[in-house]
């Protein structure tokens, strides 16, 4: 598959805890691009329908009370599964994102899957010389101001703007290659 002929789902989520299978999805954010341009965002708290761990309350700033009202996951699955239609699901550590959901779709009663590129492995391949490769690494080696560090909308757009400094920086083949490597179904 040809990336550039796909838009790119840039995806973070904020949970309970870092188990796919018991814990929950309490924030969730997707910025579609084209080129490299947002062109459509998907965002919104959830309710994960269990209590939020205390360190989960300090890591990410989201509190019992901002989730009282919200969607469950299950009500805003067929919205979300349709945003990501055609296209490739792109996130920091894909796998934590991208098992999260597809866990939570499965419990909706749908079967979900995209392609997927890990912009922790595309880091290590663009910045070889580089021992971190974290968010916060890659924050201050772009040199991008963040707000809201551990929101799901602002993770998120650090990501899409790795990828401008990428496209900005580094040799547009070596980059291609790279990003075809890295691409998994």
């Amino acid at each position: 598959m040809n990336f550039k002929q796909k838009p790119l789902f840039f995806v973070d989520i904020e949970t309970t805890g870092p188990k796919s299978t018991s814990d929950s999805i309490l924030e969730i954010a997707v910025l579609k691009t084209v080129d490299n341009v947002v062109v459509d965002k998907f965002e919104t708290l959830l309710d994960p329908k269990r209590s939020i761990p205390y360190f989960i309350q300090n890591f990410t700033g989201i509190k019992p009370a901002m989730v009282v009202g919200m969607p469950s996951f299950a009500e805003i699955a067929r919205d979300l599964y349709e945003f990501l239609a055609d296209g490739v699901f792109v996130a920091h550590n894909v796998s934590f994102d991208y098992n999260f959901l597809r866990n939570e779709f499965a419990k909706a009663g749908i079967n979900w899957q995209m392609p997927r590129l890990c912009t922790v492995k595309l880091s290590r391949k663009m910045f070889p010389l580089e021992r971190k490769h974290n968010l916060d690494s890659v924050i201050e080696r772009i040199g991008v101001k963040i707000e809201n560090r551990h929101r799901a909308l602002d993770d998120c757009q650090v990501l899409v703007e790795l990828m401008q400094h990428l496209q900005d920086n580094h040799c547009p083949i070596e980059l291609d290659k790279q990003l075809q490597s890295l691409l998994s179904n």
